[in-house]
C-alpha cells in the first residue's frame, strides 16, 4: 500500500509541474524570425509609434487606464502606427495610420502601455498581413529598417507575386 501511494505522489508532483510550467511559459512573447515574418507578410512599411489605444470584444474602445490584456480577457491593445513609407504592400490603398493589436495573451494595462509609448517612436519596419493589417505572429511586426532589403527578397522568394488585395473594411 505505501508503494502505491508513493506512485501516486510522483505521478500528482510531475503532473503539477508539467501544468505549472505550461501555465509559466503560457504568456510569454512568441519569438518570430525575419524569415517567417517576410515570408507570409502582405505589407511591408516604414513606419512609427504615435499613440495607444484599447478596444473591448465588441470594438468599443476603452478609457480605464487600469483595463488589462490577457487570457481570460476579451481587449485587445493597439499601437497607432504613422505609415511613413510603403515598400511592399497587397492593399490598392495604405491608409496613412494603421492601429495593430499587440498580443492579447500578454498581461498588460492600457497605462502601461501609454507610458512605453509616451513618446512617438523612432521610425521601424512594420511587417503585416491581411487587410486588417495584422501581425503575423501576435505581438511581432517590428524591425530594424536595416532589415528592409533582406525582408523583400525573402518576401518575393516565398509568394513569387505582387498580385494587390481589397483592403478589409
Amino acid at each position: 500500500m505505501r508503494m502505491r501511494s508513493r506512485e501516486h505522489m510522483r505521478y500528482a508532483l510531475a503532473l503539477l509541474m508539467g501544468l505549472y510550467s505550461v501555465v509559466a511559459f503560457a504568456t510569454l512573447p512568441l519569438q518570430a524570425t525575419l524569415e517567417q515574418l517576410a515570408s507570409d507578410s502582405d505589407h511591408i512599411l516604414a513606419g512609427h509609434v504615435i499613440g495607444v489605444d484599447m478596444i473591448d470584444a465588441d470594438g468599443n474602445e476603452m478609457l480605464d487606464e487600469k483595463a488589462m490584456t490577457g487570457p481570460g480577457l476579451r481587449n485587445t491593445i493597439r499601437l497607432i502606427v504613422k505609415v511613413d513609407e510603403v515598400f511592399f504592400s497587397r492593399a490598392n490603398v495604405v491608409p496613412d495610420v494603421i492601429r495593430v493589436p499587440l498580443d492579447p495573451m500578454m498581461h498588460f494595462s492600457l497605462g502601461q502601455i501609454r507610458e512605453a509609448h509616451r513618446e512617438p517612436s523612432e521610425k521601424r519596419l512594420v511587417i503585416l498581413k491581411g487587410g486588417g493589417f495584422e501581425p503575423i505572429v501576435p505581438g511581432r511586426f517590428f524591425r530594424e529598417l536595416s532589415d528592409t532589403q533582406e525582408a523583400l527578397e525573402i518576401r518575393a522568394r516565398a509568394q513569387g507575386s505582387d498580385r494587390t488585395m481589397e483592403p478589409m473594411r
